[in-house]
């Protein structure tokens, strides 16, 4: 039996036109759970959580990007045609503060505008607390999302409070996690922004007139997000897309492979009772050592052909390594599922012995581009993020604690 821990924001707010102080306070790389019982393939509803604390205001000065990004997800085809059930929120304060906007994409789309975002208490934010939200209301068949700069309001106290503030963060996602599948996307992308950026890293704010990037983040069980929010709706739909990744419990899911003569150098037989493994193995004549391919079906993942087809994102043992993944230009026979790809691999060695190979799911280098630990030249920055890396570093580890296995998927052929 789970503890369901709901968090239950302490007001609902209506939405106002009065003025409000500006400062803000302090706030309080890919991995899949398919423990969900549920054959539901089909989204039940969609919650979108809006930050609107006023360093985002500049945002919704005049139409943006972000604006044209807002309203596609909220009147995306899929949920139109299903006639899908929606919540918006404005989300901001330390508790955190929910306003409800409605469920018509038409309404939520006039007030993304400065008199719109009014609301709540726009002086404070808590990420973590909005984290908290959204992942309590992406349960079953619901998803939910979320939208934000991504910056953490530490209040000047310095580099530290991202350590702690990070922590915090993998928590929330640890407690969702004990509950039940769920995948996260976390999409970056950019901008217009004419207002005033607070800083986190010390008191007072700047203003700002040109492109800045924030997040969005999609919560919600993946036979759900991958069927709906696929990597080309996403890089293709959204404007102002950069890039994205995705978190997921490694190895819950189960890719079929097989090894093959595809690519071969060198001889083999397969044994009669397991075709993965291979005996009577012989080196190549014409000294170029052992090689073979290894056929697996990818199409049950969710990550872009570049991720799968680095041989960077793989480790290998036993002397071999990989020399490429590649899609195979004719059907491979004798493989009794759908070859999506071919990894061959290959050893100058004894080629003898368990030969294991991993798809790992490493942390994606554009986080650690992103993250910047000074406000310094924010002014001019229409790339970082100010403590990025702690966030996502939380959401990582949090998915990394719940299985020991911290890859994708593993192929294990033994070679005699």
């Amino acid at each position: 039996m789970f503890l369901i821990f709901i968090v239950i924001p302490t007001m609902l707010w209506a939405c106002n036109n009065g003025n409000a102080r500006s400062e803000r306070s302090k706030s309080t790389s890919t991995k899949v759970i398919s423990s969900s019982k549920s054959e539901e393939t089909k989204i039940g509803k969609v919650t979108i959580y809006l930050e609107n604390s006023e360093s985002m205001f500049g945002y919704v000065n005049g139409i943006t990007d972000y604006v044209a990004v807002v309203s596609e997800l909220a009147e995306k085809p899929e949920f139109v045609m299903e006639n899908t059930a929606l919540d918006f929120y404005f989300i901001n304060g330390e508790k955190p503060t929910l306003t409800p906007v409605g469920t018509k994409a038409s309404v939520l789309k006039n007030k993304l505008n400065d008199a719109g975002f009014r609301c709540g208490d726009i002086t404070k934010s808590n990420l973590n607390g909005m984290f908290q939200v959204a992942l309590q209301t992406a349960k079953n068949n619901q998803i939910s999302i979320l939208i934000s700069d991504g910056i953490y309001d530490i209040g000047g106290q310095g580099l530290s409070s991202l350590v702690t503030e990070g922590t915090a963060t993998r928590s929330e996602f640890i407690k969702r996690l004990h509950l039940g599948d769920l995948e996260t996307i976390m999409i970056k992308l950019n901008s217009q922004f004419k207002g005033n950026y607070f800083y986190a890293s010390k008191p007072g704010k700047i203003a700002i007139n040109s492109t800045r990037p924030y997040y969005i983040w999609i919560f919600g069980d993946s036979k759900l997000l991958n069927k709906y929010f696929s990597n080309e709706y996403i890089s293709g739909k959204l404007k102002g897309y950069e890039t994205m990744a995705r978190f997921m419990k490694p190895g819950s899911l189960v890719v079929p492979y097989q090894a093959t003569t595809e690519n071969l150098a060198g001889t083999f037989a397969f044994d009669r009772k397991e075709k993965n493994s291979l005996v009577n193995a012989k080196v190549d004549r014409l000294g170029q050592g052992f090689r073979f391919a290894i056929a697996v079906d990818y199409s049950i993942l969710p990550f872009p052909e570049s991720f799968l087809t680095d041989t960077a994102n793989y480790n290998v043992n036993n002397n071999y390594k990989v020399i490429s993944i590649k899609k195979p230009a004719k059907k491979i026979y004798a493989v009794p599922f759908n070859t999506t790809h071919l990894i061959t691999v290959q050893t100058n060695k004894s080629p003898f012995g368990t030969l294991e190979v991993s798809l790992s799911d490493n942390t994606p280098p554009w986080i650690a581009a992103t993250d910047t630990n000074t406000e310094s030249t924010i002014q001019t920055d229409k790339v970082h993020t100010f403590g990025l890396k702690y966030l996502t570093k939380g959401i990582i580890e949090a998915y990394e604690s719940m299985s020991q296995d911290k890859n994708i998927a593993n192929f294990k052929i033994e070679i005699r």
